[in-house]
């Protein structure tokens, strides 16, 4: 996948958003400043992306008050092409797990999740105008989706397409308040926007436990605002359950450095505040 600003997010999804067995996926409720946009990752969503990605298939026989009544009537050669799509993922075929989703589409096109899930591997590819394209038809087929407006979201976001991922994700909260997901995603499109704004830090802190990068996010403002102190309590926030081993070390180096701690020998010399991946 290319390289993308982290004006972005490493999107590590909420355990809300992560589907459980049995459980219909269609039914889940589902970063200008220069100082604070230097968080350079070549995927930076890998974490959110990669619970997303593990909905099961849905199942028809959900309660009809819980999803569209079109979810309840997938067939069932749909539905098995999901599956198939998703085994295809997990051992690591995504151009399998595509064209299984697009068969599963070609049978039954008001598939949502089949929709939001081809949005997803298209991500993974790296075409994120066809993913919002998917996002945008599963939107169609059910504007009150809290998952779908999380989704696009996260590929608006991709596109630096800010102001929009920040409505979305808006709109995601307003469905679901409890997603950690959508409020990670709000923090980051309102600091790509130069609005390293109260409410953004309070969306970023009550999604670190989840998103362990929205640590590092804060740790760049707090910086920018010379809170020493601040930064590294959220560096050793970060440290607790770091995802990225070179960000590991980074921090570690940071941390050594502004609170004048012997540096581990693998710190470069000068002290520079890190480009996290």
């Amino acid at each position: 996948m290319k390289p993308t600003i982290l004006v972005l997010l490493a999107f590590s999804l909420a355990s809300n958003l992560h589907a459980q067995s049995g459980r219909n996926p269609a039914a889940e409720p589902g970063t200008t400043d220069a100082s604070l946009t230097s968080l350079d990752a070549t995927d930076p969503f890998a974490p959110i992306r990669s619970r997303l990605e593990s909905n099961p298939a849905p199942s028809p026989s959900h309660a009809a008050n819980l999803v569209p009544v079109s979810q309840i009537r997938i067939p069932s050669k749909a539905l098995k092409e999901f599956e198939r799509s998703q085994k295809a993922f997990h051992s690591g075929d995504v151009p399998t797990s595509v064209e299984r989703l697009q068969k599963a589409l070609q049978i039954y096109p008001d598939f949502i999740q089949a929709h939001n899930s081809l949005g997803l591997r298209f991500i993974r590819l790296g075409e994120y105008q066809r993913a919002l394209t998917e996002q945008e038809t599963a939107l169609a087929l059910d504007p009150r989706s809290a998952q779908t407006h999380r989704d696009l979201s996260f590929t608006l976001v991709l596109l630096n397409r800010n102001q929009e991922a920040e409505a979305e994700a808006r709109q995601s909260l307003d469905l679901d308040s409890q997603s950690a997901a959508a409020r990670y995603v709000l923090g980051r499109a309102l600091v790509a926007q130069g609005r390293a704004t109260v409410e953004a830090i309070e969306m970023l802190r009550q999604s670190e436990n989840v998103f362990p990068n929205a640590s590092l996010v804060l740790a760049q403002i707090h910086f920018a605002a010379g809170q020493t102190d601040q930064v590294i309590t959220e560096l050793r926030h970060y440290l607790r359950a770091p995802i990225d081993r070179e960000n590991k070390q980074k921090a570690e180096c940071w941390v050594a450095q502004l609170s004048q701690q012997p540096s581990p020998s693998s710190c470069p010399a000068e002290s520079v505040r890190p480009s996290f991946r």
